[in-house]
Formats: C-alpha cells, structure tokens, sequence
C-alpha cells in the first residue's frame, strides 16, 4: 500500500495430510492470471511494432478457416472473437496441432459481436507471440517479464514436475501424468506457477515502467466491453470498489483446488493478492481467494463484512 507491504504470510497446510506448512515460497498454480501475462507480452511486441491489436490471425497463422480470418488480436484479448471454452487444446504438445484444434472449432458467434470467456483466445495469442517474437512463449515470458521482475520462483506448467513435492502445494484431486508435460491446453491460458512474493515483485514491476510504458498500461487497464457487473480490459476486468472508484483484478482457479486472485486499487495504491490451494468451499461454493481477499478489502476500506 503506497509502496509499503503491510502484510506478507503463509498460513496453513502444504498438504491434506497436515504434514507441511505453506511458506511464503510455496508454489501455486495461476490458472486464468496466466492471462495476465500472455496479455502482457502482446502489448510489449506491440510497443516494439512487431504487431498491431487490429492485426487479423491470417497475418501470423496458417491455413485460418473463412469464419475466423477476421478475428482480431484484439478481439482474442476481450474474449469477442466467438471461440467458446471446449479445452480442444488440452494434451496437445505441438502448437500446430493445438493451434488447429483451435481453429477449426466453431465460433459461437461471429467475430465481434458478443463475449464468451474462452482459454483458446490466449491459446491463439501464445502462438501469435511464438511466430513473432521467434521464442517460445515461455522462454520469451521468462525473458522479459519473470526476468526483468525479478521472479525467480515462477515456473511454467511442464517446469514443475521434477520439483520437490513441498515446492508446489498440493491438489484436490491428482492429475493426470499425461496432461504434466509441455501442453497446449496450459500455454498462454493458465499453467504457470507462482508465489505471493513474486506476484508482488511482477505487479510492481510492472506499475513502475518496466515492463510497459504507460500508454500501453493504460490500454491495457481500459474498460473495453461491458458486462453485468463488471468491465472487460485486455487480459484484465474492470470492477467498482466499495467507494465507487475502480477496481482492477486478474483471477484463476482450477478444479483441482488451486486458485488466486490480484486486486489493485488505484485510488488507494493498495495491493491484495491471495493464494489457496483449497478449492470451493461452503455451500456457496466460494473460493478462497474470494473469501479471503473480500475480508482484506472489507478492512482496506473500513467496511464491515455483510
């Protein structure tokens, strides 16, 4: 808060087990903040004039079906280029393979024309940073933002599997040892691992000009679409705090229990990000992270909780 941590902890268990206590470096999967930085990435190719967000998938893709060669960068990062959420991604190794998967799966609408929240946008947007930035994506994200940040903790989804079994907190469910490679279905959209101390030093980094300059920050944090109750930004969402001043926050979640949540209030230069590997819990089925961050934020703003 105004530059200041008020508060950095662990609390609870690594394990179901109750064997292992989190520490302030336990690793937790991001699922959908990976967006986040996927978004990211494309607005820094585009200070580099390497691509535009009007530019169409033909321009970097091959063989793009009639129905989606008017999809539009831009459109990927707002969720409106019509692709739904069918995972046809997942297992796939090759981003040819999955890239086609992708393309040939029919839009829900046609380009433009309405939302539909969809990890295959930034699937298609991890290629798109592949074919222009001549890297892969995690080397290029590792590159110029985990690097630059100073996130030495972070590791991608196909990183993660030679770690110490107390390095990562545990899940609600296994996985499937097939899915642990390097794997489509977590490029771009979700997979990447982090902490709540790296997940700081990236949202300083990337406040403080070093990962964007502030015209693009700026693009990247306008409200674009506008939905019930929040707004749509590029990579990003949009909401109103408790003082009616903006509210901007990335989420994630998984089904295996892990999910988290960054909210950034501007008006206050307050910070919160939460972590839990604890799934849905209680007969709302709420997150944690949800939970956890609304009674922070019920204190940030001198609120009581309803």
């Amino acid at each position: 808060m105004d530059g200041r941590l008020i508060v950095q902890s662990s609390y609870g268990w690594l394990d179901s087990a109750r064997t292992e206590r989190t520490t302030a470096r336990t690793l937790f999967n991001l699922a959908s903040i990976t967006k986040s930085f996927t978004a990211i990435a494309v607005l820094m190719l585009k200070e580099k004039g390497l691509l535009e967000l009007g530019d169409t998938l033909p321009k970097f893709l091959a063989d793009v079906p009639k129905d989606k060669s008017s999809v539009t960068l831009d459109q990927l990062l707002l969720h409106t280029s019509g692709l739904g959420q069918k995972y046809v991604a997942d297992g796939m190794a090759k981003r040819e393979k999955a890239v086609a998967a992708i393309l040939h799966d029919p839009l829900k609408f046609p380009p433009g024309t309405g939302f539909s929240y969809s990890d295959e946008n930034y699937e298609l947007l991890a290629a798109v940073i592949e074919v222009v930035s001549g890297r892969s994506f995690e080397r290029f994200v590792r590159e110029t933002i985990l690097t630059r940040a100073g996130m030495t903790d972070t590791k991608f989804w196909d990183e993660t599997a030679g770690l110490s079994p107390y390095s990562a907190a545990s899940m609600t469910r296994p996985l499937d040892p097939a899915d642990l490679g390097h794997n489509w279905g977590f490029i771009g959209s979700g997979g990447i691992y982090s902490n709540v101390g790296d997940l700081h030093r990236w949202f300083e980094a990337l406040t403080g000009g070093r990962l964007l300059n502030e015209s693009s920050l700026k693009m990247m944090w306008t409200p674009r679409r506008q939905l019930t109750d929040t707004d749509v930004a590029l990579g990003w969402f949009v909401s109103k705090a408790p003082d009616g001043t903006d509210e901007i926050w990335t989420r994630g979640s998984e089904d295996w229990g892990h999910n988290g949540v960054v909210r950034w209030f501007p008006s206050r230069r307050a910070l919160v990000i939460v972590q839990s590997n604890s799934g849905e819990r209680g007969g709302k089925n709420v997150t944690a992270n949800r939970s956890i961050s609304d009674g922070l934020v019920a204190v940030l703003f001198d609120r009581r909780r309803p």
